[in-house]
């Protein structure tokens, strides 16, 4: 393990902590600092009396909980879940009890199956003063960098004020506006408050107009759809009355052309030609 005077140096992880705490109907703040010779918390009871107890761990201290040779590795991993316990305000007040003297000790890790406990004693009525005002002291001191304001603002980091001339050194004056004779004059203050007043006036009968226009032509859509399909009614209703009209038409016969006798099949209007068998005579004769 590291020596004496390096132990204390792995609780940096555990300096300037707050936190609050409710037990019961009772209310706690704790505030958790390290120095070079030891590892200190105050424990206030917030309500009229305002009261305040104080623990602390030395080296011996921390020796006598985790060991002469555990390693500074171990050592601060240890440290690191203590301070996170404390942050996620895992933490109570072991044995309460309002009456004065009373043996009662910071416990932290209130899931745990080995908490830590620090056992804690009541700071007389001056001391108890003493250290809330130097605690009220160091955060007059963090509020100068945020105008002196109590309380954190969400607005921009606070800006010093720079004196108007170095302004006027960096930034010149704006030139003035020329004016023509053709140019207009500047408009009235009153009316531009009227335009700005109109504006909203005329947008809305703007937008009012556009949504009966595209109403009016949804209904002439749907009107003209309606009459087509009336028309289309009447048809079938038509069709449907007279079952005729769905039958074929009859194919009219033909009357066949009579072809006189011996006319040509090629060209009836002509004869056909005929044909004489050719006789050969025998050679015997």
């Amino acid at each position: 393990m590291s020596s004496d005077s390096d132990i204390l140096s792995h609780f940096t992880s555990l300096d300037e902590l707050i936190q609050v705490i409710y037990q019961g109907s009772s209310r706690f703040v704790i505030i958790s600092s390290v120095d070079d010779a030891s590892w200190t918390v105050h424990v206030g009871l917030t309500g009229t009396e305002g009261r305040w107890w104080q623990g602390r761990w030395t080296e011996k201290d921390v020796k006598n909980t985790v060991g002469s040779k555990v390693s500074s590795f171990l050592l601060e991993s240890f440290v690191e879940k203590m301070a996170d316990t404390f942050i996620k305000g895992e933490i109570s007040i072991g044995d309460w009890s309002y009456a004065k003297g009373a043996d009662i000790e910071l416990v932290l890790g209130t899931s745990a199956k080995t908490p830590i406990r620090v056992p804690l004693t009541e700071l007389p009525p001056s001391e108890a003063a003493a250290f809330a005002v130097k605690v009220f002291a160091e955060i007059a001191l963090q509020a100068q960098s945020r105008r002196c304001r109590l309380h954190p603002t969400t607005s921009a980091a606070y800006e010093p004020d720079i004196p108007r001339a170095h302004i006027s050194r960096r930034s010149p004056s704006p030139e003035p506006v020329m004016r023509t004779k053709h140019s207009s004059p500047p408009r009235t203050k009153g009316k531009d408050k009227a335009k700005a007043k109109a504006t909203p006036e005329v947008e809305s009968t703007a937008s009012e107009t556009q949504y009966k226009r595209k109403a009016e032509e949804a209904e002439e859509q749907i009107e003209a759809l309606k009459a087509e399909l009336q028309k289309a009614k009447r048809k079938q209703d038509a069709i449907m009355t007279s079952p005729s009209k769905l039958l074929p038409l009859p194919k009219t016969k033909v009357a066949a052309v009579t072809r006189p006798k011996g006319a040509s099949l090629a060209n009836p209007t002509k004869k056909a030609r005929k044909y004489q068998a050719l006789e050969f005579e025998s050679d015997e004769e």
